[in-house]
């Protein structure tokens, strides 16, 4: 892996003399964009529509994430073998007495990662604070890789630490608390690139160690998720599921669900720490996988007949999970309710055969989602307590992509969806 920085550009060089005359902003926060036409990434606020920075990055469309805490965009261009972090210029500082609040001109950092086949993004939740782990699938010439970073080591232009693996691997990494656990593949394994074994692996001071590998086996394991109590891992197989509530951390192996199609498998897990419940997707079906389950009983979200799903995850407090249809319809469920549909919203026009998918993305300020049509060229703030449109905006240009950035509500805290 190659970490660089570029003269002249990022950091908060000049943060001591910009004069800030109060300690609290009240602001929706800002989103980042991508403008195809232009080969730009452009940061956007939710305040007023208007685009603050424009940062070129030529090249293939990147895919956009927001950082551990919400101060920078993430830029993963896969294609390029590189990683990009945009400062949104939002971001609340710890004074003592109290926090203080900062709007800054949104600005490309001087940080970048260099590594093969970036993939895999994952926000996680450690003794260190909220860290991000990027996995790096490799290629036939170069092994596959981990990067782990933070706002805090973002803002000093460094990663926490990172990895290099035996080989390449279309993977996954979770870091919970001291633990990271990173998926393993014998180059034995030559008809796939996907992992079929977890490796653990203690993590210290930005040391990694080692601890073991689990024994029970995950074939062409494919998604991650977690929450307090367990991390799943998707496997074709069934779920390969480690007790987070057990000293041991053990993993054991759950089957299939009953009612999962042919030729289907969960590969995606979708988790949130205030949740009792992982959620499996597999294709256009969504399983609730309960702690106390050990069966291949799964409870199943229920979508109309011909609904395929778009975007889905989690709303900030874990209140509410969500499911965007290609009819245009956003629906919600209630994880302390049984998982029932709590209601539905018309949120966009169907799409079409040919359209771009639309983006969705959680706010970390409030209750709010986040949501880009591409085909109308319109941002659509939804209120997920209300369910009700909150505001719409158009754009001047072709946009994918989507990441929020911005300050948390200070008396609610940080939450964070784990998938």
């Amino acid at each position: 892996m190659t970490v660089m920085t570029l003269a002249g550009c990022g950091g908060d060089d000049d943060k001591s003399e910009t004069t800030h005359t109060d300690t609290h902003i009240e602001s929706e926060g800002r989103i980042a964009v991508y403008d195809a036409e232009a080969q730009a990434v452009k940061v956007l606020s939710l305040d007023n529509g208007q685009t603050l920075h424009s940062v070129a990055l030529p090249g293939s469309t990147p895919r956009l994430y927001s950082s551990p805490d919400y101060r920078y965009s993430v830029v993963i261009q896969r294609d390029e073998d590189r990683v990009s972090f945009i400062d949104g210029g939002l971001y609340t500082e710890d004074h003592g007495d109290h926090l203080h609040d900062y709007a800054e001109t949104p600005q490309l950092q001087s940080l970048f990662l260099s590594a093969s086949k970036p993939t895999h993004y994952t926000v996680n939740e450690s003794g260190q604070g909220n860290v991000a782990i990027i996995f790096f699938d490799g290629s036939d010439n170069a092994q596959a890789s981990i990067s782990i970073f933070s706002d805090s080591s973002l803002n000093v232009g460094q990663e926490l630490a990172s990895m290099g693996l035996e080989n390449r691997m279309h993977g996954v990494a979770k870091l919970i608390d001291d633990k990271v656990y990173v998926t393993y593949r014998d180059a034995a394994i030559t008809d796939t690139t996907l992992p079929a074994e977890v490796e653990r692996y203690a993590f210290n001071d930005g040391n990694l160690q080692l601890e073991t590998r689990y024994d029970t086996a995950c074939p062409r394991l494919h998604g991650a998720g977690y929450n307090e109590s367990m991390l799943a891992f998707g496997c074709s197989d069934g779920l390969l599921v480690v007790d987070l509530t057990q000293p041991e951390l053990p993993a054991s192996k759950r089957p299939n669900p009953a009612e999962l199609e042919a030729d289907s498998r969960i590969g995606t897990v979708y988790g949130h720490h205030d949740v009792a419940d992982l959620i499996g997707r597999a294709g256009n079906q969504f399983f609730v996988v309960s702690p106390s389950a050990s069966d291949d009983n799964y409870p199943l979200l229920s979508l109309a007949e011909g609904v395929s799903s778009v975007a889905q995850g989690f709303a900030k407090e874990g209140e509410r999970f969500y499911i965007l249809g290609d009819d245009g319809i956003l629906r919600l469920f209630d994880p302390q309710s049984d998982w029932q549909e709590v209601g539905q919203l018309q949120v966009i026009d169907p799409l079409t055969a040919e359209a771009v998918a639309p983006s969705v993305v959680a706010s970390n300020h409030n209750e709010t989602l986040i949501l880009l049509d591409p085909a109308k060229q319109e941002v659509v703030v939804i209120d997920t307590h209300e369910l009700s449109v909150h505001q719409r905006f158009a754009l001047d240009f072709s946009a994918q992509g989507l990441a929020w950035m911005g300050i948390e509500d200070h008396e609610q805290g940080d939450d964070h969806s784990h998938d």
